[in-house]
């Protein structure tokens, strides 16, 4: 599959320095971007990624292992990352999506390929995330939805609506079958930058385990931490976008990215 089908760019900039690709939580799609495309400084092009399973690519089977998507997001995103100049492009990941961002920079660095920039938000790299926090994929639809309640994140009005639920649960249920299929393997710290995002009263990755990615790379650009939970940049993404445009910034300056 073409690799523009995987990416929607909301705001296309040709002239832009550095293309940031854009990964969603579970149960996300790329809409969940759309406004940080007008927040990003003009040398910034957005482009957020659309898995399949969701908005306009919901006749396709979501992914369930994160290995296995990982592998098929590498090979979609294959041509247009080879495309781009020395330092062109960085990965941001929320939750599920940096899990899937960190496997995609791992193997383009077993391909022999200069790895990007990650910005890692609201992620554990060891586990994933907190044990026993995330929904039971095999949970009756009730159970499920409790679960879903207390992490926040997707509107009470949908969860109380039959119609909503109908369409939202398969894709819900293959995402947290997709996280709960992270191992993972150790291969030596990261040799790119990686910043780490989350929020205080995150119960899903705590800071403590978002401090973690020290361990994890050779180039760690530190931890911020934000008022919130899970979703702490769901209200006001301007805060969130302008620290990952500051280390964007510093990574691009320094040649950390892709060089």
């Amino acid at each position: 599959m073409p690799g523009p089908t995987w990416y929607l760019t909301y705001q296309p900039r040709p002239a832009a320095a550095v293309r940031l690709y854009c990964l969603p939580c579970a149960g996300g799609g790329a809409s969940m971007f759309r406004r940080w495309a007008g927040l990003l400084p003009d040398w910034v092009e957005l482009r957020a990624v659309r898995l399949p399973g969701r908005q306009g690519r919901h006749r396709e089977p979501s992914f369930t292992d994160c290995h296995r998507g990982a592998e098929a997001l590498a090979d979609a995103l294959a041509g247009p990352l080879a495309a781009e100049p020395p330092g062109g492009y960085a990965i941001f990941g929320h939750s599920m999506g940096a899990m899937l961002g960190y496997l995609l920079i791992r193997l383009r660095q077993r391909a022999g390929l200069p790895p990007p920039a990650l910005f890692a938000a609201a992620s554990w790299p060891v586990a994933g995330a907190a044990p026993g926090v995330m929904p039971d994929p095999a949970d009756s639809d009730e159970d499920f939805c409790a679960t879903l309640r207390t992490l926040g994140g997707v509107p009470p009005e949908m969860l109380d609506d039959p119609q909503m639920l109908r369409l939202t649960l398969p894709i819900l249920r293959a995402d947290f079958q997709l996280c709960r299929s992270y191992r993972y393997r150790p291969d030596g710290p990261l040799p790119c930058p990686v910043a780490a995002f989350g929020g205080i009263e995150d119960r899903v990755t705590p800071p403590e385990g978002l401090a973690e990615w020290k361990q994890h790379s050779a180039d760690f650009r530190g931890l911020r931490l934000f008022d919130g939970g899970h979703f702490f940049f769901q209200d006001r993404p301007e805060d969130l976008v302008t620290a990952v445009t500051t280390e964007l910034a510093a990574a691009t300056a320094t040649g950390g990215t892709n060089r």
